[in-house]
């Protein structure tokens, strides 16, 4: 009975289930074979160990199939929370720069005064 392949197959119907690190079983849905191929796309919900179990319930042309598989979870890396920054103290703004400021006058003051007296005969 090897006859060619219809152009209308739409697939076969796979219910997907796991197993989490906890031992419950639970449904995560349900998935289109194309040409005996399925994938479907979940985000599991906690970490560990998962066993994904793949079952076709049959047709009238195809009898049940099953299928299983398993996968680890790790766990996210732990990102670094933002450290508040602090605004510039007053002293840092203000004092400091006045600071600066002074010594650079004094200098200035004090070079200009040898100058002055230098060129005095």
């Amino acid at each position: 009975m090897q006859k060619g392949k219809p152009m209308n197959t739409s697939g076969v119907d796979v219910d997907l289930y796991v197993v989490d690190q906890n031992d419950n079983y639970r449904q995560i849905g349900k998935t289109t074979t194309v040409d005996g191929f399925y994938s479907f796309t979940w985000k599991p919900d906690i970490e560990g160990k998962y066993t994904v179990y793949a079952q076709f319930t049959g047709s009238e042309s195809y009898y049940p199939s099953s299928a299983m598989t398993a996968f680890n979870v790790d766990a996210p890396p732990a990102t670094a929370s933002p450290q508040p920054t602090q605004p510039p103290s007053m002293a840092d703004e203000y004092f400091l720069p006045a600071i600066v400021g002074l010594f650079v006058a004094i200098i200035l003051v004090g070079v200009v005064t040898v100058m002055m007296l230098r060129k005095r005969p």
